[in-house]
């Protein structure tokens, strides 16, 4: 049986749980977004929501890089 300590190493998101979230690039940024102001929460002071929205984009797409060989 995999330790708990195990999966969450091998997983992409730290704090949110994506399976709350909907499977579209709109939910996905969420999650990223999500992701982000709670790893980084004096962000939403220093940047706009469009500067974060950018950010979580970017990481979006690498979340998609990162599942992309579980479906080759």
């Amino acid at each position: 049986m995999t330790d708990l300590t195990e999966v969450s190493k091998m997983s992409f998101f730290k704090h949110v749980q994506l399976h709350k979230y909907d499977l579209t690039d709109k939910g996905v940024s969420q999650a990223c977004r999500d992701e982000i102001t709670i790893d980084n929460p004096l962000l939403e002071d220093v940047l706009t929501d469009e500067q974060i929205q950018v950010l979580a984009d970017e990481m979006r797409e690498r979340f998609k890089d990162y599942m992309r060989p579980l479906f080759a």
